[in-house]
């Protein structure tokens, strides 16, 4: 018996730094921060234009697919505002993941190669996919910066607060709350995490 025991020991002398080694990394942990997510705006009732679809491939099994839709009432009548859209809707295959509505609306980001650039896109990491969704504009107000996650068959608003996109270098997302001031920080979308530096948060914080 003391024999048995001894071998087991020194068996597990060997597996325990085995174990060690493999938990040096353990797998990230996303959780949504709700103190990141400002409540969307909707009043009344709508009537929504289907206005555009882009397809996101490359992200596993399937196509995911964003639908962008025009409040009729509310922003269809003006041609120098029919680029606002009040829905956006989230599917996979056939499958809706999810519908989000807000008044105020989003943008487009502009057009590179003739392609109207509806979102920004960035790989938090293999499992996940931020979209970065750019506010309607106005005259007045500061419009919305928005993120959502895509992952496997759920989409997850992560970030929702007033600001200004800045500029976009690679991963790096500068914000302001004046669109011809300076810079008030930044949120970055690399290494498995998304991060936002700013007067708020000076040493940095983790959004998701």
């Amino acid at each position: 018996m003391k024999r048995l025991i001894l071998m087991a020991l020194w068996t597990l002398s060997f597996i325990a730094p085995i174990s060690v080694i493999n938990g040096a990394n353990p797998p990230v942990t996303h959780v949504v921060d709700s103190s990141f997510i400002d409540p969307f705006y909707s009043s009344g009732a709508h009537t929504f234009r289907l206005a555009d679809t882009q397809t996101i491939t490359g992200l596993g099994n399937g196509n995911y697919f964003v639908n962008w839709y025009v409040d009729t009432e509310e922003w269809d009548f003006d041609p120098q505002t029919n680029h606002i859209f009040s829905k956006i809707e989230f599917k996979k295959g056939n499958t809706v993941l999810g519908t989000f509505v807000d008044d105020e609306g989003w943008s487009y980001f502009g057009v590179e190669n003739s392609q109207t650039i509806m979102f920004k896109t960035y790989r938090i990491d293999n499992d996940y996919t931020a979209l970065v969704f750019r506010g309607g504009a106005y005259a007045a107000g500061v419009p919305k910066l928005t993120i959502f996650v895509l992952c496997g068959n759920e989409v997850k608003l992560v970030y929702n607060k007033e600001y200004f996109i800045g500029n976009i270098n690679n991963n790096t997302i500068t914000i302001r709350k004046d669109p011809q001031g300076s810079d008030l920080g930044f949120i970055t979308i690399s290494g498995g995490y998304i991060t936002i530096v700013s007067d708020e948060y000076p040493t940095g914080k983790t959004i998701y």
